[in-house]
């Protein structure tokens, strides 16, 4: 039988908090390099390839920003669990 270890939802919590710092940066590159940097050339312009770079760019630091936080939530409540059942664990 599987024993409950609050390690293993703490080791959890630590990957969904790294995955949230780099979420910023990934959504960033890809939208910006990516996606506004590719509209711009297919427009065939060099100017709007720069812009449409750091705006695209923008937008996907703040939707990272985001989704980073709703990682940071979901460990936050794993982590509330497990408080919330060290304190009301019955000793026997």
């Amino acid at each position: 039988m599987v024993e409950y270890d609050p390690g293993i939802i703490q080791e959890f919590a630590n990957e969904l908090y790294r995955k949230a710092r780099n979420l910023c940066f990934f959504y960033a590159f890809v939208f910006g390099a990516v996606g506004g940097i590719a509209l711009g050339l297919f427009v065939g312009k060099v100017w709007i390839a720069i812009i449409g770079g750091i705006m695209a760019g923008a937008l996907g630091y703040f939707y990272g920003l985001q989704k980073g936080f709703l990682l940071k939530l979901q460990a936050q409540t794993a982590l509330c669990q497990v408080r919330i059942e060290g304190n009301t664990r019955q000793e026997t």
